[in-house]
């Protein structure tokens, strides 16, 4: 699967979603336009209306679109209108007990990313349940991934992220280690969870990075003024690609050394891939002095 990428969710009553999806923001990778906890329900009809307008502009997306609905109901009520502009559906709050009636309704032809918010994810046992169940239902080449609900997680257990710490120094730190561990290795990629506190990019900054350590593959954002502390972190050092390349060439050997550090491409495969593939997406960090590559063909030449 690929890289989940960066990802911005704007209430569905917007009335410049279009403008959005079609290049406002250098970089989005994925644009949501939200039907659920971003408005009220009151509004619900009046953002399906907008969506439908909103699809009907002219200009190409250069973002995949999303479309994060409220229920089954407002699923089953989008899809019988044409969607061909439209990626896949942000499918929210789901467990093992609900997601059949997503399932149920969603189109072959879209994808669906699951978003796991809800007191069940926070249980090894229902997580595991729900893992099962998608791989049961051969649901899995649908499901393009998983989101976090890091708000919606906190607010379960009745707390706030605290400004100036990062996802990984609260409360959720054990929980998105339990979610990693289940559904990663089964070939699922993770989101991270929004930081709320816009105008602090250095918090970000550093939990982007703790992002990247813990595995996961793409970020939510609340405000288009996080959007480039975000690409900024997902760039790739160039020793880090270099790394990469060698671990994923045809003759490299089973062990060897490079950049004072162990490579053994029987075990950093994985790693090597997404290397290359964000080096791909968002480029490379310019290099610093001392950046020199050192390669020996095996550790006992050391």
């Amino acid at each position: 699967m690929a890289h989940l990428g960066i990802t911005l969710y704007t209430p569905a009553t917007h009335p410049a979603l279009a403008a959005i999806s079609a290049g406002k923001y250098p970089g989005l990778t994925n644009h949501v336009w939200c039907t659920e906890d971003a408005i009220r329900d009151t509004e619900v009809g009046a953002a399906v209306q907008n969506i439908l307008r909103q699809l009907e502009h002219a200009e190409p997306f250069t973002c995949r679109l999303y479309l994060r609905v409220r229920s089954p109901e407002i699923l089953a009520e989008l899809v019988r209108h044409d969607l061909s502009r439209v990626h896949g559906f942000i499918l929210p709050k789901v467990h093992d007990g609900n997601l059949r009636a997503y399932m149920d309704v969603l189109p072959s032809t879209h994808a669906a990313q699951l978003t796991l918010e809800t007191r069940e994810a926070l249980s090894e046992h229902r997580m595991m349940v729900l893992r099962d169940l998608i791989f049961q239902e051969a649901w899995q080449g649908q499901v393009e991934g998983l989101r976090i609900g890091g708000n919606d997680l906190m607010n379960v257990l009745g707390v706030r992220r605290t400004p100036g710490r990062t996802l990984y120094e609260g409360p959720l730190e054990r929980s998105v280690s339990m979610l990693l561990g289940i559904f990663r290795p089964y070939g699922f990629q993770l989101s991270s969870p929004v930081y709320e506190v816009f105008s602090d990019l250095a918090t970000l900054a550093r939990e982007v990075r703790q992002d990247l350590e813990y595995g996961l593959s793409g970020k939510t954002i609340i405000h288009p003024v996080q959007l480039p502390t975000v690409l900024g972190g997902y760039r790739v050092p160039a020793q880090e690609l270099e790394e990469a390349q060698a671990i994923l060439a045809p003759d490299a050997p089973a062990v060897f050394q490079m950049n004072g550090r162990m490579c053994e491409p029987a075990t950093h495969r994985r790693w090597a891939q997404d290397i290359t593939e964000r080096a791909a997406l968002y480029g490379l960090l310019p290099p610093t002095p001392g950046d020199a590559l050192h390669y020996l063909p095996s550790l006992g030449a050391v």
